[in-house]
C-alpha cells in the first residue's frame, strides 16, 4: 500500500467487526427460544467461539496479505486449491441462503412499517414466499443498474438502526431504574443458566450465526499500521462491545417483556413487538414507534440488500481461479457488474423459494426454516478455514504473525471451536427429530439440511469436473511435446 494512504486505526476496525456481526433480531430470536439462558450464553459463544475465529482469520489473513484472493487465499494456503474453492463456494452458499432468510422476512417488515402490526398468519403464510419472489426479481433489476448509491444509503440505515437500538436498551434501563416499568422477567440463577439439552442445541447455530463476521477483518490486514498489535487490541475491544451489546440488548429486552411473552410472537415479529410495548410503557403511541423502527429497517434493508447481492458474486468469481465457471457467467458489465450472475442468483432462489412452499402450514415454522439453513450454511466455511488454520499451523512452527504464539495453544483453539461448528451444525438436526415421528423427522431434516448440502455438493462436482478437464489437457499438452520430441 502506498505510504501517502491513510492507514485503519483501531477504532475503525473495531466498528467494521461490530456493524458486521451484531444484529439487535439476533437478540429476539435467541430469546424466544432460549429464554434468560441466552445471556451468559452470549459470553460462552464470545470466548470459545468469536475470539478464536477472529484471531484465526486474522492470522490467516497475514499469511496472504499479499495475495488478494480474501477467503479462498486463505484456505489454499495450507488445504490446496480444491479446499479453497469448496470454501468460498460455500461462503457465496451462504449469501445465497441470507438473502432467502431477509428477503423471507421483508414482506413483514413492511407489514410492521405500514400498519403498526404483522397482517400475516398462518392462513396467508403462502403469501410470503411470493411476495419474497416478486422483490427479488425487483431488486436483481435494481441490482443491475447499479449498486453505488444504495452504499451509502445502506451506510446510513445501518447507523439509524444502531441509534434505534441504543435507544432502545437506554429506555428500557431508565424506565426500571425510574421505577416507570417493573421488570417483566426474574434475573434468577435458575432462569440464567443454560440447559445444555438437545432443545438448547437445536438453535445453539443462531448463537454462532449471531457473532459470524469477523472475516471482513481480514480484507484489511495491509490497511493497518502495526498490524500485530492493532488487531490484538481490536479483537478483544470488538468482542467486548459486540458481546456486551448483545447482553444489554437482551437484559433490556427482558426488562419490557419475559421470555415466554416474547415466545408468543414469531421470530421474525419479535424484535419489532417489543419496541411497540416499549412505546406504549412509556405512554407514547407504541404504533408510531415500531412504524419509525420499522420503516428504518425497510429502507436500511432494502438498500443493504441491493448491494450484498451484488457484492458476494463479484468476491465468489474474481477470488476463484479463471475456467472453472462458464464464461457466461463470470462476464462482467464495464463497471464490474455480472448481469448473467446475478440472475443465476435470481433464479436459485426462487428455487428455493418454491420449495419452501411445499408444506408451508405455520409462519412460525417458516421463518425457523430460514433462520435454520442460514445458520447452517453459515457454518460450513468457517469450519474450512478453522481447519486450514489447524493445518497452517501444524506445517508452520514459525510464523512472523502469530497472536497466539503457543502452536499447541493455537491448535487446541481451532479444536474447540470446530467442535463448537459441528454441534451447531448438528443441532438442529437433533431438535427436529426430537419428539417426531419417522417420517416427519425425515422430512424436517431434509428441509433442514437438504438445501445446503445439495449446493454445497454442487460445488465439489464443479471444482472436480474443472480438475480433471485441467488434468486432461496437461496430459494431451505432454502427448503433444513427446511427439514433437
Amino acid at each position: 500500500m502506498e505510504s501517502g494512504k491513510k492507514k485503519i486505526g483501531m477504532w475503525s476496525l473495531v466498528m467494521v467487526v461490530f456493524v458486521a456481526a451484531y444484529g439487535f433480531s439476533n437478540v429476539t430470536s435467541n430469546l424466544v427460544y432460549i429464554g434468560l439462558a441466552a445471556i451468559p450464553s452470549w459470553i460462552i459463544v464470545a470466548i470459545l467461539y468469536f475470539i478464536p475465529l477472529t484471531i484465526m482469520i486474522v492470522e490467516l489473513a497475514a499469511a496472504n496479505k499479499d495475495k488478494s484472493a480474501g477467503i479462498y487465499s486463505w484456505i489454499e494456503c495450507s488445504l490446496g486449491t480444491r479446499w479453497a474453492f469448496v470454501g468460498t463456494w460455500s461462503y457465496y452458499i451462504t449469501s445465497i441462503f441470507f438473502l432467502q432468510n431477509v428477503f423471507g422476512k421483508l414482506p413483514v417488515v413492511v407489514s410492521w412499517a405500514i400498519f403498526g402490526e404483522d397482517r400475516f398468519n398462518d392462513k396467508t403464510a403462502y403469501l410470503i414466499p411470493w411476495l419474497a419472489i416478486g422483490l427479488i426479481v425487483a431488486l436483481t433489476f435494481i441490482a443491475i443498474m447499479g449498486v453505488e448509491k444504495f452504499s451509502k444509503i445502506s451506510d446510513l440505515g445501518g447507523q439509524l438502526t444502531l441509534i434505534a437500538t441504543v435507544l432502545f436498551i437506554l429506555f428500557a434501563i431508565i424506565g426500571y431504574i425510574g421505577k416507570i416499568t417493573p421488570s417483566a422477567s426474574e434475573f434468577t440463577a435458575a432462569n440464567l443458566t443454560p440447559a445444555f439439552d438437545v432443545n438448547y442445541f437445536s438453535t445453539f447455530s443462531w448463537l454462532l450465526l449471531a457473532v459470524c463476521g469477523s472475516e471482513i477483518a481480514g480484507t484489511y490486514i495491509g490497511q493497518v499500521d502495526n498490524p500485530k498489535k492493532t488487531y490484538t487490541k481490536s479483537v478483544m475491544v470488538a468482542a467486548g462491545l459486540l458481546i456486551g451489546s448483545y447482553i444489554l440488548g437482551s437484559i433490556a429486552v427482558c426488562l419490557i417483556m419475559s421470555p415466554a411473552e416474547i415466545s408468543k410472537y414469531n421470530i421474525a415479529d419479535s424484535q419489532f413487538i417489543v419496541f411497540k410495548v416499549l412505546g406504549d410503557s412509556f405512554g407514547i403511541s407504541g404504533k408510531v414507534v415500531v412504524q419509525v423502527y420499522a420503516f428504518i429497517n425497510v429502507i436500511s434493508s432494502v438498500a443493504c440488500y441491493v448491494v450484498w447481492m451484488e457484492s458476494p458474486i463479484r468476491a465468489m468469481f474474481s477470488d476463484v481461479p479463471e475456467g472453472i465457471f462458464p464464461k457466461a457467467l463470470s462476464k462482467s458489465r464495464s463497471d464490474g457488474t455480472m448481469v448473467n450472475a446475478l440472475w443465476m442468483q435470481c433464479g436459485v432462489l426462487f428455487v428455493l423459494f418454491t420449495i419452501s412452499i411445499v408444506g408451508l402450514k405455520s409462519l412460525s415454522n417458516f421463518f425457523v426454516l430460514l433462520m435454520n439453513l442460514t445458520s447452517l450454511s453459515t457454518i460450513v466455511p468457517y469450519a474450512i478455514m478453522v481447519v486450514a488454520y489447524f493445518t497452517y499451523r501444524s506445517k508452520n512452527e514459525h510464523i512472523d504473525f502469530a497472536i497466539i504464539k503457543s502452536n499447541f495453544l493455537a491448535k487446541m483453539m481451532s479444536v474447540i471451536v470446530l467442535i463448537l461448528s459441528v454441534a451447531g451444525f448438528f443441532g438442529a438436526g437433533l431438535g427436529d427429530v426430537l419428539g417426531a415421528s419417522a417420517s416427519e423427522a425425515f422430512k424436517k431434516v431434509l428441509m433442514d439440511y437438504g438445501g445446503p448440502i445439495l449446493l454445497l455438493l454442487i460445488g465439489w462436482i464443479i471444482i472436480l469436473l474443472h480438475d480433471r478437464k485441467n488434468k486432461h489437457k496437461m496430459q494431451m499438452s505432454t502427448d503433444d511435446n513427446r511427439k514433437i520430441g
